[in-house]
């Protein structure tokens, strides 16, 4: 039996679906879209108002280094054109920043002409926020020989690298080029819920980095071993001074609170 054609038929928006179309439109963006004509402009301009500044005060709580270097003409042209042109993809207000990391990468920086390190300098700025909210316990071990027993790291940390010095950024430094080497940088949570931020040299970064493996696989390794790790990926430098060089920066890390605590190998 043959199929019989279907007929399609357009459903038209039900009209207080159509009305808070309009009504969220020109909102978000109010030159481009026309109000409800229904609505005076006093009363309209009063929820653009406020949704503008609710989430205009929750970007710039969130990267006032960023805001302080724009113009205000460009900071607020930012936001504008997040509003916009982005769809956000949570309701949730505290992940409205990492939504406007997304909406800036999309977008880019050349065509809202902003300055290139502007990425970096805001996922920077971002991260101290996304430690401040990250649902991970930390409990403090007890350290003892982070040389011989198995290292404890804490879970609420971030290792960052940048092709800019993010951390150096202000009003009166503004890069036009990448460094000549990268940026390393350390950030976590300690057990007192303060934000700490560290900068590392390549060979910390790249000890801190096995350490990190290591817990996301939850085979946590010695202090030794690690060490040995690194030595191994850096056939460059003598053992000798890699271990000396190693059980220094592994007891600060532990004194600082980067390492929670150690706990014996089995």
């Amino acid at each position: 039996m043959a199929d019989l054609p279907v007929k399609l038929t357009q459903v038209d928006e039900p009209g207080f679906q159509a009305y808070q179309r309009v009504f969220t439109q020109h909102i978000r963006n109010p030159k481009n879209h026309p109000r409800p004509g229904n609505v005076p402009a006093k009363r309209m301009a009063i929820y653009t108002e406020i949704v503008y500044n609710n989430i205009e005060s929750t970007l710039a709580a969130c990267f006032p280094v960023t805001k302080k270097i724009l113009s205000q003409r460009k900071w607020q042209q930012l936001v504008r054109s997040f509003m916009a042109d982005y769809r956000a993809s949570t309701p949730i207000f505290r992940e409205i920043p990492q939504q406007f990391l997304y909406h800036l990468e999309l977008a880019g920086t050349s065509s809202l002409k902003l300055p290139a390190f502007l990425p970096s300098l805001m996922h920077y700025e971002w991260v101290e926020l996304a430690l401040s909210v990250v649902d991970i316990t930390i409990s403090a071990g007890v350290p003892q020989d982070v040389l011989r027993e198995k290292i404890m790291l804490n879970p609420a940390l971030y290792l960052l690298q940048y092709e800019y010095p993010v951390h150096q950024i202000s009003a009166d430094f503004q890069p036009t080029k990448p460094a000549k080497t990268p940026t390393h940088l350390l950030v976590f949570r300690n057990i007192t819920h303060q934000i700490q931020f560290m900068e590392l040299n390549p060979i910390t970064f790249q000890l801190v980095s096995i350490l990190q493996n290591a817990n996301f696989t939850d085979t946590q390794i010695t202090g030794e071993e690690a060490l040995q790790k690194l030595a191994a990926e850096n056939p460059q430098i003598a053992v000798e001074i890699v271990l000396q060089f190693g059980a220094q920066t592994l007891e600060e890390l532990s004194g600082n609170g980067v390492i929670l605590g150690t706990k014996k190998a089995q």
